[in-house]
């Protein structure tokens, strides 16, 4: 009955993440990169994919990690599309149950096993990152999976526990690259603490199974992960300019770029906006290492303070030196930290209440309505009424257009955030590239447009461009002579050849 009840809040949970999707069925440009890698792996008969060309102006072979696809590609085309705002939300209630067994297993206590749950989902920055279809949930639970088994490894060395850590981390190589990098960094940070090789050796371990298990495949991802933080490498300051205007865009109003503006300028402090339980690492290593107070004390709650606190310096790090934005948007390492900060945060309320009593739960309660409002509140603006990320009926209409049109024709879309949606709806050719190392032929156009439009349709032979007006105005493409063959509202096609 008591793991029964265990249900109970990742099911909230999941209706929590998932309801915005019953107003706005279609949010997030990466739904479409995945729909497309998903029916890649469907066309080939459920094995890796050779090279891609169909939709793509910039070919090349299919490079992705292929566990998600692969799950996804048993299941139908049309109910996929119905229902992949509910694939997120999906794989994080499971990792909310992961968040009770571990809870149990360090602490004994079902009381603090609930409140860790209770905590993890209402931690705003995992709402917002399973908004759409993506991964990214998938790759955080092999991530606390693959991490987990390997802590407790270290302090009893249990040969299970290393055997269970070696086979997650060999799906999270399959799986997730930002997940990955983030266990890279962790599992480094952790041989220096812990004076141990071991997390060494399953990383390596992982990767020579990645490869052995794809018959040499893995290889081909970990290039394309490669050219990846490559082209970001050369095209750094320009991570978050606007593709028309440059880095110094007045004009820009997208919340999402506000948010990391404001997280940059003021990181390290903004951090703790996005998940506040982030304390509990820095309150319980104080506790432990610098005061008498007789709290629980276990070496795998040390080890989740030294997690959280080396993941957030590694946030903090990322996000203020802009050099190293080509490893991730620094804010996301604090996603895999979620877990530790969850379980710690409980353990220090059941502490701090045994001494201040009451109104340390008027704290706590105060704490959880915020954040469960913060989440509310980022749904309706950021995702309910989005009309920038989203599938709208203007541009289902301008798709429409696009599919009566003659032959197969080669479109630019403006913005470049569009051009795996519109290549899934659309049988034409979209200007945008099918693998990572094809990023570095897109330098002329994104992420910053930085030769003439005209030069651009000459070079790849367009013959129409898709433009999206409330991003870029028409008389800012400086087009010759362009011709609107259609409108609906701020969507535009442009007959350009």
């Amino acid at each position: 009955m008591l793991f029964v009840s265990a249900l109970v809040i990742p099911i909230l949970g999941f209706f929590l993440q998932s309801y915005p999707r019953f107003f706005n069925k279609y949010f997030g440009v990466d739904v479409w990169t995945r729909l497309l890698e998903i029916d890649q792996v469907k066309k080939a008969h459920h094995k890796i994919p050779g090279r891609i060309t169909k939709g793509f102006i910039i070919d090349g072979f299919f490079d992705y990690p292929p566990v998600f696809p692969f799950i996804f590609s048993f299941f139908p085309k049309d109910f996929l599309l119905k229902k992949q705002g509910f694939i997120a939300p999906f794989f994080d209630a499971i990792q909310n149950v992961v968040v009770f067994f571990i809870a149990m297993q360090i602490t004994h206590n079902p009381a603090v096993a609930f409140l860790s749950q209770a905590i993890y989902g209402l931690t705003p920055i995992i709402s917002i990152e399973n908004s759409y279809l993506t991964p990214r949930s998938l790759g955080y639970l092999l991530f606390t999976l693959s991490f987990y088994p390997l802590l407790v490894f270290h302090t009893t060395h249990q040969p299970q526990l290393l055997f269970v850590s070696i086979f997650f981390t060999i799906l999270l190589f399959l799986t997730h690259r930002f997940a990955l990098q983030a266990f890279l960094f962790t599992a480094v940070f952790f041989a220096i603490y812990d004076k141990s090789a071991i997390y060494i050796f399953v990383p390596i371990i992982g990767f020579l199974g990645a490869i052995l298990v794809t018959k040499g495949y893995y290889l081909r991802v970990a290039k394309g992960h490669l050219s990846n933080i490559y082209f970001w490498v050369i095209n750094y300051q320009d991570r978050f300019s606007h593709q028309i205007y440059g880095r110094k865009n007045k004009q820009k109003s997208d919340w999402v770029g506000k948010i990391y503006g404001l997280l940059s300028t003021f990181s390290p402090v903004f951090l703790f906006g996005l998940n506040i339980w982030l304390f509990s690492g820095f309150v319980y290593f104080y506790l432990i290492y610098f005061t008498n107070f007789s709290i629980i004390k276990t070496p795998v709650l040390v080890s989740m303070s030294v997690w959280i606190l080396s993941l957030y310096v590694l946030a903090a790090i990322v996000l203020k030196v802009k050099w190293l934005i080509p490893i991730g948007e620094g804010q996301r390492y604090l996603e895999m930290c979620t877990v530790p900060s969850s379980i710690l945060s409980a353990v220090l309320f059941f502490f701090f209440y045994n001494r201040f009593g009451i109104i340390v739960v008027f704290v706590l309660s105060l704490m959880l309505i915020e954040n469960l409002l913060l989440i509310i509140t980022i749904q309706i603006k950021g995702i309910i009424k989005d009309k920038n990320r989203s599938l709208t009926q203007n541009i289902i209409e301008a798709y429409s257009y696009i599919n009566k049109l003659s032959g197969t024709p080669r479109i630019m879309c403006i913005p470049h955030q569009i051009t795996t949606m519109t290549v899934y709806h659309t049988k034409a050719d979209i200007l945008v590239n099918a693998d990572n190392p094809g990023l570095l032929k897109l330098s002329d156009f994104f992420p910053v447009v930085k030769k003439p439009i005209e030069e651009i349709i000459k070079k790849y032979s367009l013959d129409y461009i898709l433009l999206r007006e409330n991003f870029a105005k028409l008389s800012d493409l400086h087009i010759k002579n362009p011709k609107v063959v259609f409108r609906a509202d701020d969507i535009l096609l442009l007959k350009v050849g």
